[in-house]
């Protein structure tokens, strides 16, 4: 049977960009800063965003360097059920899959591995001292209020994995509602089911939340296989996944000064592993995840200037990994506390306090006991200057006790408002950050190297953004990155041939970031948004196993150089349509650069209609995945899934 292809022009956009491309944006800069001057921009807002998570706010507009917010209604709209998701659509962001629904993702920003991006739950680190990652499947967008992603390194903010960017998913607060319910059903393609349950009460100074969600599928998708000489169409095999999620957020609020919360989330996720397309039968392997998490936090507002802020988390994460003939195991436990005291004036901000943390892995494939006591103390401002220029200095010392080692972290940013009646801020900063070894670097049985040290990088971005009215409300940010790693942890083989890990790694990324966001209000009924980005990300390997090596000054594999993304949603009363384009420029598939994946253009997208009645709200949407039924791979060996359906009924009271 024969493939159909759709291909679209490859974009070919360099690194500093063309001259037409940049006299472009100079030409949307000058003419709509002389158009805007007299126009009511009443209707439209800008919502602040919390740039730095628990320590300093600010908006995406006077911050130093590039962030992103991702808010409940743009959570809600996307197709899908978890982070991975939802991350689709952030730009300068890519999301490796392996896979249909709940097959690993992972993230990769500026050029640099998973292990490179930082990921909190609510100012907590989510990545695993296994191996410095998280699975996004793993993370429901339930219970997501709003995702904070930041476009560069901060180490001096957060600590370690923080080199490449910072992901930070904000849970839902409770509703002041006295009562919400909050129901959801899903039937799809594949025998794709899912039932979310959501129940809110509010009781004089506590309200409570509880949720629930079961989700399951055969996940047996159908995709095209290249035999070399024809296109095969199957259907992929031991593929099933059942997830259900549990979580729960209390919070007593005295309406004085003092807030204290309790989070708690439990998944439990079972999921068949297909392994690599070969042509073969695959041989049969599954995986069983069950995570705990917990976080309370303690707020005290002493007056408009003093605040103190306590959070403790605990985390227990626990993996079984069946091949058919073995087992592995792995519990990961991870425990916190962050103090912090917060001094508020006219003109400044300071956050200063300490990080104390506790993590250890049990498992069959690492020796013995792996453990790590990791404090830390920092110190985060902001100072206005002259109303103009606004100045980030921050500082963060931490001691990883297993290795032994010192690191501290800094960064300056900058932010300058040049025209007063123009929201126009122009951004830079420059740092230093690093990444912890991982668990399985140390101490992986026989070849774990434990004199490891820390992987490091220097990194600097400058940028600016510009809100505008031409015929419609737009923002635009244009942002350039540039990272300097070295000691990265790569595995070679030794003397005796066998791989074990050592600091060897150096590369060196460039990054080009262009967003533009365009509102457009036609009635109290018709409304339209589109986000459009693109970015440019080169990523060479600067390091040397020999001389003539063949991989030096190659791009890293799997790291696309460009990437653009649209989402398109229009609203008319209580129906809405929602598109979302993503190009996927090609992937070398080794160091030497010789071979590649494809570039990937994907459609999805979903239409749904809102109904009220008095205090019943329901929903029914619709959705669809690779309208252009697309045959592609994001990972090599891994095939995607053909065209796809969802419909789906939420019922709120």
């Amino acid at each position: 049977m024969g493939l159909k292809k759709i291909k679209i022009d490859k974009i070919n956009i360099r690194a500093v960009g063309s001259n037409s491309l940049v006299m472009f944006f100079i030409f949307i800069l000058m003419s709509s800063m002389v158009y805007s001057q007299g126009k009511d921009s009443g209707n439209y807002k800008t919502k602040e965003i919390k740039v730095f998570s628990n320590k300093i706010t600010t908006d995406k507009f006077n911050s130093p360097t590039k962030v992103q917010l991702i808010d409940r209604t743009a959570i809600r709209d996307k197709n899908g059920e978890t982070l991975s998701d939802v991350l689709q659509i952030a730009g300068g962001v890519y999301v490796k899959s392996y896979g249909g629904n709940y097959s690993l993702n992972t993230v990769s920003m500026n050029g640099l591995g998973s292990e490179h991006t930082l990921i909190l739950l609510n100012g907590f680190k989510l990545n695993s001292s296994q191996n410095n990652q998280l699975d996004l499947n793993s993370i429901s967008k339930d219970n997501i209020e709003e995702i904070e992603v930041l476009n560069n390194g901060s180490s001096s903010i957060y600590g370690s994995e923080a080199i490449g960017g910072v992901i930070n998913i904000i849970t839902k607060n409770n509703s002041l509602n006295d009562l919400s319910l909050k129901l959801n059903g899903q039937i799809g393609s594949y025998d794709q089911r899912k039932i979310y349950v959501g129940f809110e009460k509010t009781l004089k100074d506590v309200s409570i939340g509880i949720n629930y969600s079961n989700e399951s599928s055969l996940n047996n998708y159908k995709y095209y296989f290249d035999t070399g000489a024809e296109y095969l169409l199957k259907e992929r095999a031991n593929s099933d996944y059942d997830v259900s999620v549990y979580s729960a957020d209390i919070s007593y609020n005295d309406h004085k000064n003092s807030l204290i919360k309790y989070y708690f989330s439990y998944t439990d996720q079972f999921r068949n592993i297909p392994g690599i397309e070969t042509g073969s039968a695959p041989s049969p392997s599954d995986q069983r995840d069950k995570n705990w998490n917990n976080v309370l936090s303690f707020d005290r507002a002493f007056n408009s200037e003093l605040s103190f802020k306590s959070q403790i988390n605990f985390q227990n994460n626990l993996s079984h990994y069946f091949d058919g003939m073995s087992t592995s195991y792995y519990k990961n436990t991870f425990m916190s506390n962050t103090s912090q005291l917060n001094i508020t004036g006219k003109k400044y901000e300071f956050v200063t306090g300490y990080e104390a943390s506790y993590s250890n892995l049990k498992s069959n494939e690492t020796q013995d006991l792996a453990e790590r006591i990791q404090p830390s103390v920092f110190l985060v401002s902001q100072v206005s200057i002259g109303g103009a220029f606004k100045v980030f200095p921050s500082v963060r010392y931490d001691y990883i006790s297993d290795i032994r080692k010192n690191v501290v972290s800094g960064k300056l940013g900058l932010n300058f408002k040049p025209f007063k009646d123009q929201q126009l801020n122009l951004k830079a900063s420059a740092g230093n950050n690093y990444a912890a070894p991982t668990f399985n670097e140390l101490y992986w049985k026989d070849l774990g190297n434990k004199n490891l040290k820390p992987e490091k990088s220097l990194n600097a971005d400058i940028g600016a953004i510009y809100n505008f009215n031409l015929f419609t409300y737009n923002t635009i940010e244009m942002t350039y990155s540039y990272t300097n790693a070295a000691d990265k942890i790569v595995w070679s083989p030794n003397s005796s041939g066998l791989y074990t890990p050592k600091n060897i790694g150096k590369s060196s990324s460039n990054v080009i970031l262009i967003d533009l966001s365009i509102q457009k209000i036609f009635s109290d009924q018709l409304s339209a948004n589109v986000n459009l980005n693109y970015s440019y990300t080169s990523s060479l390997k600067k390091s040397k196993i020999y001389e003539g090596d063949p991989t030096f000054d190659k791009q890293i594999f799997y790291i696309p150089t460009n990437m653009a993304k649209c989402n398109l949603n229009l609203k008319y009363g209580g129906t809405g349509l929602n598109l979302y384009y993503t190009y996927t420029g090609k992937r070398f598939t080794n160091f030497e650069n010789t071979d590649h994946l494809p570039p990937v253009n994907l459609i999805d997208g979903n239409i749904y209609k809102d109904f009220n009645f008095k205090e019943l709200k329901a929903v029914i949407k619709f959705e669809m995945n690779n309208i252009l039924n697309e045959s592609y791979q994001i990972i090599s060996g891994y095939p995607m899934p053909l065209r796809n359906v969802k419909l789906v009924l939420s019922i709120e009271y």
